[in-house]
């Protein structure tokens, strides 16, 4: 095998801009390198852009063959380009394409010479492809569009949001990305290969296991009806042999489309050879926070090939039936009934070259730190690399996979159909091993897009009918012809196959996404107002730290209306909606830093609002996943992990609202409410103490309660008329607390808005000491003390010095003390923070926030001790 990855040389058509290019890489990540473009994500660069996506570009490079015979067959692979491109090989052409989800293998045939080889890529500018394919269309084909964008996005097949979204910018890039190479293989070479795990009778499981292998060129029908020698097994965490067989039979075979073949016209065909594997007893896979993540290693030697595979043991039912508030909708694993906790994923970073391993393994860590069980893989995006699955499957977090498609409409032209079908067949066969997979999804928000347009508001049938047999005349057929084990999902939002409903607004079946109090203007109370069955798509706006604004805009441009801020506002009037809700619920802020702690608390309290109480109304509700995880360049959004990986303050307060056990504590009805959630699979049995506080904590009114509830349940604990309360709701907060042996999580709430409230400041005192070296940087650990009044969502900040905290937005309420790291990721940072070389006060850069401070008029600096020690 012939590695091809490394430098290639960059040109544009009129050959103005040549320079050397990394591959796998993208061409705005070369152009930026070789600073021929500026940073398109500093201030309002991206505008100036736009240039690189309306361009040709040339990719060239040489090889050296050692030794070649005429009739040896040699397969040119790589794992995606991006996007409509050609391939030459010793100046003929030896593909063409235009589907960057569908990997490339084609025979290089007889283009191939003894020495030097030379490859040149055209890689098309994917906006102009996009225009020539609207212009052939028989009718206009609808897409949302957003404040920077490049038209016609859903015409190609690339990630939807590389054209613009309301969180991210318009940067059509092209490149090449995973592994490229050229390979010698035998006439009959082993190209896919899956395994289905399938519960028999007992403790007995049979993997089956489908190999796919394709034949050179046009062979007689006497070797293409050949079954080629396979010998499978199944290796156990500790290596041994649990299962093997060298039995194989014969399930089909085919030929392969077009747009997947040589340029010469040859249809490589594929036999496709399955194997069973018989396994008596063995560990389950759970999702984390429910149990154990034991993985299998699947071994095929196989005459054309080996594959090493990694799939798991574990049941999984998507249980969709009526019952008395309508249909359900809830994940069953392994016969236990998942509450699924999680957020929705976007790529990484909108420039392809810069997506890691190191941050898909940080983001997902991160996601586990927080109690998620499950990530919704969101259709404007990508199919995410191998890794993340790999992580995904041994981190415990199920995978709501959507496919490629995103807030449109799209065509049902043959051409368009074909490529859809080849890249749907791809990427199942790529992911169904893993047992992290939990369902199919046909797209995101494509069934509501029926209503959004004009053109398909003034013909709905003609739309409705592309729609279904893009949807489940291809992908649905697609995903149920390679994998049996998992149910396909029309759409998300849905409320089944066939049903046209909006379920925006429709708790009663199927998946939600509930926006209303984003989009719509309504209250954190109208969160109480639905009972979501599984709510898969909801989210506020917060700004993000200093830290972060500092790497896209000047100090000159930190103020939420100056145009730098704005340009990273891509939700229309959605710096106004964070403002206005601030004015709804706090006492308005004048200072800007204190307005971007403020807008984190509101988000982190919004979402906080809505997870508790569908937690609250299990099992009628049976799963939140936010809207949305990270970022993909540094931006205001609904993400609670910023660009650089700083958690906001809602991802800490996720690890409290989605903790496996806890209390909750919300105001419904003018009712207080206290429930206690157990996702354990054993009871919980203790005593909750709920206390009703003023604002120098004292108590106002307090009551103990012995409590059980079962495993995978809640139950109420207390219920109070606020208007019967003996005080004001103004006047005081409840906070209740576990009594017991078992971990559960602490839980508070104010009684009205806080703005009503007056807040009297807390005295914090900071103890801290230099931590031990970590993987994440050089640090602090802080104990954080409070004395004379509660502090409310305490919050560290060091300005624009990047840094994370190990804990953070947290109730402090007088006589606690709080421990946690504060870690540098930069060195700098560190040393300024620590005073250079003498260990000075590290607090002089920082401030504890909490509320009182922010929009109270509460002084919190003079508050603070501080008291530094060395440490170890």
């Amino acid at each position: 095998m012939i590695d091809l990855s490394g430098l290639w040389q960059l040109r544009d058509l009129s050959g103005e801009h040549r320079l050397s290019m990394n591959v796998p890489g993208d061409v705005y990540t070369a152009l930026l390198d070789e600073g021929i473009i500026s940073d398109p994500y500093w201030a309002q660069n991206e505008l100036d852009l736009q240039w690189p996506g309306r361009e040709d570009w040339v990719l060239e490079r040489e090889f050296s063959l050692e030794r070649y015979e005429p009739g040896e067959r040699w397969i040119f692979f790589a794992d995606s380009v991006d996007t409509a491109a050609e391939m030459y090989l010793n100046g003929e052409l030896l593909w063409s394409g235009s589907n960057m989800f569908v990997p490339l293998r084609v025979e290089a045939g007889d283009l191939l010479r003894q020495g030097v080889n030379r490859i040149r890529l055209v890689l098309k500018s994917p906006e102009e492809e996009s225009r020539r394919r609207a212009e052939i269309l028989p009718y206009t084909v609808p897409h949302t569009a957003y404040p920077v964008q490049s038209p016609h996005r859903n015409l190609l097949r690339k990630v939807q949001c590389h054209s613009g979204w309301d969180w991210g910018p318009c940067l059509m890039t092209s490149g090449v990305y995973g592994s490229i190479g050229i390979s010698r293989e035998p006439e009959w070479s082993l190209c896919a290969a899956w395994g289905i795990p399938l519960k028999e009778s007992g403790d007995r499981w049979r993997l089956k296991v489908f190999i796919e292998g394709d034949y050179q060129d046009i062979p007689g029908e006497e070797m293409f009806g050949r079954i080629p020698a396979v010998k499978a097994r199944l290796l156990d965490q500790e290596g041994v042999v649990v299962a093997e067989t060298d039995q194989v039979r014969k399930a089909s075979q085919r030929e392969e489309g077009r747009c997947a073949s040589s340029a010469s016209g040859l249809h490589p065909r594929r036999t496709r050879l399955e194997v069973d594997l018989v396994v008596d007893d063995p560990r389950l896979w759970w999702p984390s926070g429910y149990g154990d993540q034991p993985l299998y290693r699947l071994q095929l030697d196989t005459e054309g090939g080996y594959r090493e595979l990694t799939t798991a043991f574990r049941t999984i039912e998507v249980v969709n039936k009526p019952d008395q508030w309508g249909v359900s909708f809830f994940f069953r694993v392994n016969g236990r009934d998942i509450w699924a906790k999680g957020a929705n994923w976007i790529p990484l970073d909108a420039l392809p070259a810069r997506q890691s391993y190191k941050r898909y393994r940080q983001l997902l860590e991160d996601a586990r730190a927080a109690h998620m069980n499950m990530i919704r893989l969101w259709g404007g995006g990508q199919y995410e690399q191998d890794c993340f699955y790999d992580l995904c499957d041994e981190l415990g977090i199920l995978v709501w996979q959507d496919f490629m498609f995103s807030c449109s409409l799209y065509p049902s032209e043959e051409w368009f159909l074909e490529e859809v079908r080849q890249e749907v067949s791809a990427q199942v066969r790529r992911l169904a091993s893993h047992p992290s997979i939990a369902l199919w999804c046909g797209n995101n928000e494509n069934v509501g897009a029926l209503g959004w347009f004009p053109e398909s508001r003034e013909n709905r049938e003609r739309y409705v009918i592309d729609y279904d047999r893009l949807n489940t005349g291809v992908i649905a057929k697609v995903v149920r012809s390679l994998d049996e084990s998992r149910i396909f999902w029309p759409s998300s939002p849905a409320a089944g196959e066939g049903n046209f409903s909006d379920n925006w607004h429709d708790d009663s079946c199927g998946d939600m996404h509930y926006w209303s109090v984003w989009h719509e203007g309504a209250p954190f109370s109208a969160y109480y107002k639905v009972v979501p069955r599984f709510c898969s798509e909801f989210g506020f706006q917060s700004f993000p730290s200093l830290s972060g604004i500092a790497r896209f805009a000047p100090p000159d441009q930190w103020n939420p209306t100056a145009p730098d801020l704005e340009h990273h506002q891509r939700s229309p009037r959605g710096n106004a909606v964070v403002s206005e809700t601030m004015t709804r619920y706090f006492r308005v802020p004048f200072d800007f830093q204190d307005f971007i702690y403020l807008s984190q608390v509101q988000q982190a309290w919004a979402i906080k609002n809505a997870v508790s109480f569908w937690r609250s109304r299990r099992p009628q509700s049976m799963g939140a996943l936010f809207w949305q995880l990270n970022d993909l360049w540094p931006v205001v959004s609904w993400s609670s992990i910023e660009y650089d990986g700083r958690w906001k303050m809602l991802h800490h307060e996720a690890r409290r609202f989605f903790a496996p056990s806890t209390l909750i504590c919300q105001v419904h009805q003018d009712a207080a409410e206290v429930w206690c959630a157990n996702d354990d699979s054993i009871p919980l049995e203790g005593k909750v103490l709920m206390r009703f506080l003023d604002w120098q904590g004292h108590t106002l009114r307090e009551e103990m309660r012995t409590v059980q509830v079962p495993p995978d349940s809640v139950a109420e604990v207390a219920r109070y008329d606020v208007k019967d309360m003996g005080f004001a709701p103004h006047q005081g907060f409840l906070v209740a607390q576990w009594e017991g042996s078992q971990r559960v999580e602490r839980d508070w709430t104010f009684l009205t808005e806080p703005k009503r409230c007056e807040l009297l400041p807390p005295v914090l005192e900071v103890r801290s000491q230099v931590a031990p070296p970590s993987g994440e940087g050089s640090g602090f650990v802080w104990e954080l003390s409070c004395d004379a009044a509660p502090a409310f969502w305490v919050f560290p900040d060091f300005g624009d010095t990047p840094w994370r905290a190990g804990d953070a937005g947290f109730l402090l309420l007088p006589g606690e003390t709080r421990s946690f790291r504060v870690t540098f990721p930069e060195e700098e940072s560190f040393r300024r923070a620590s005073g250079e070389h003498n260990l000075e006060d590290p607090t002089r850069l920082v401030r504890v926030r909490h509320l009182a401070s922010a929009c109270h008029g509460r002084p919190d600096s003079a508050q603070v001790k501080a008291e530094t020690s060395q440490g170890r």
